[in-house]
């Protein structure tokens, strides 16, 4: 049976087992496909420490706890824990670079990079906040989550500037519900205990307009008038600013393109693999049958047996996966039929099997799965944007390839992560704007540029200030 096959099992309903030659119990393959699902509800009512008002904040995934089943996930998965890994490093690039842009008398925009004696306050401001730490938490978070979380905080002076600014981890971040009247989230709240229902230890900040934060912050600091007219300076200093790569229809959170690897199943296709394969190796047998359940064949078999006790229904389900085992792989039942029901469906003019027993044959010579696992790591890094040869050959044999055909694609790769890097900049125009740093002020990100070895060491730092390279 062929990945295709597979997958379209999986889409059908059906949850895939192996059975082991020799071997005292199946094994279970995972199944992910509604990892990234969110629940639907009107969101959840909790009560921020030090507040008396509850707060209604929308979850993310089934059980409130997607973003910590998505990164563990990530790290039991050598393709996509090593594609989210250099997604970052390219968004993060090579450091933050402080220019001035201005125009000459022939009307030519000049660009000159700007040192910490030229602007000492900038560079004070930076170096106090550990900024550059701050932009790898950005672009871990965008990379992954397609949502960054950072807060502004203020001093308590007449004119308020920004004193600090943090990164919230994405994974412990909500935000509010869509407030009827002002037809914006208001709040944000930062809690390690999502998974647990109602947290307890739910800090609540206000939530920047998504759509013009700049604006908004600077309306509340009484730098630009309210909607009365009037220039006010409210009592609050924290914010919280959402950075985010928009998708269609999602009011809430990001849901990031390259997810589909985890609804399409091929995340689940790439983890068994090694699973299959450590069997293999560790118990020296051979995989003699893939077993295919449909997930209504339960709800079918509890009903039967009138199983209505969550304990009984595993203890029912055990049960027959044991049965189904046994029979299997008992060598007295070597050449006996096992029957199963099956409807026919009249639409579609196909046969929907309850239960799909696949024999396999194993290669002897020890290369199982070899093409399989070449198959679903170029299909992770199609899905996630990353040409598997930048990070590393792909599974198989011969499939390196030459450091011109490297070179281009890793500066394709930059070019395509532009806007991911821009955004990692947005705090820093934002605190411009707020602490009064001079207009002609700009910033922007270098990038390690690639080049041949006959012009040196074989790479350079690209800042974009000049045509030519700079070493």
């Amino acid at each position: 049976m062929n990945s295709e096959e597979l997958n379209e099992l999986i889409g059908q309903g059906y949850t895939p087992y192996a059975v082991m030659k020799g071997a005292k119990s199946m094994v279970k393959l995972s199944d992910n496909r509604d990892i990234v699902t969110d629940r639907e509800d009107n969101g959840i009512e909790v009560v921020p420490k030090g507040e008396k008002t509850p707060i209604k904040f929308m979850p993310r995934g089934q059980n409130n706890n997607m973003p910590y089943l998505v990164m563990k996930r990530i790290g039991t998965n050598v393709t996509v824990g090593s594609n989210v890994e250099f997604k970052t490093k390219v968004i993060y690039g090579d450091g933050l670079l402080v220019y001035r842009m201005n125009r000459d008398e022939q009307g030519n925009i000049q660009k000159k990079e700007v040192l910490p004696a030229e602007e000492p306050e900038i560079f004070e401001f930076l170096r106090m906040n550990n900024y550059n730490h701050i932009r790898m938490e950005i672009a871990n978070d965008l990379a992954i989550f397609y949502d960054s979380y950072v807060e502004y905080i203020f001093n308590r002076e007449d004119s308020p500037k920004i004193v600090q600014i943090k990164s919230k981890e994405t994974t412990c971040s909500r935000i509010s519900e869509i407030d009827e009247k002002t037809g914006k989230s208001e709040w944000h709240g930062y809690s390690a205990e999502w998974h647990k229902g109602t947290p307890t230890d739910l800090i609540a900040t206000p939530l920047l307009d998504r759509q013009a934060p700049l604006r908004d912050l600077m309306t509340r600091m009484g730098r630009l008038p309210n909607d009365n007219g009037l220039k006010e300076i409210g009592k609050q200093r924290r914010f919280i600013h959402n950075i985010q790569m928009n998708t269609p229809g999602r009011f809430y959170y990001g849901r990031p393109y390259w997810w589909s690897i985890f609804a399409s199943g091929w995340y689940d296709f790439s983890s068994a693999i090694p699973v299959l394969k450590k069997s293999l190796i560790k118990n020296q047998m051979s995989l003699r049958y893939l077993v295919y359940i449909k997930d209504t064949f339960w709800a079918e078999l509890y009903a039967k047996h009138k199983a209505v006790d969550e304990k009984k229904q595993v203890e029912l389900r055990e049960a027959f996966l044991k049965e189904m085992n046994d029979y299997l792989t008992g060598e007295e039942n070597a050449g006996k039929s096992f029957v199963s029901h099956f409807r026919y469906d009249r639409v579609k003019g196909t046969e929907d099997k309850d239960i799909i027993i696949t024999p396999l044959q194993s290669a002897p010579d020890g290369g199982e799965y070899i093409e399989d696992s070449e198959e679903t790591s170029n299909t992770l890094s199609y899905g996630m944007g990353v040409h598997p040869s930048i990070i590393g050959s792909s599974p198989g044999k011969n499939k390196s390839i030459n450091g011109t055909e490297a070179r281009e694609l890793f500066i394709i790769t930059q070019a395509l992560n532009k806007m991911f890097q821009e955004a990692t900049l947005e705090p820093l125009y934002v605190v411009k704007e707020l602490n009064g740093w001079p207009k002609d002020i700009y910033f922007s990100v270098t990038n390690c540029q690639l080049t041949t070895l006959d012009k040196g060491t074989g790479a350079v730092k690209n800042t974009g200030i000049k045509p030519e390279n700079e070493e």
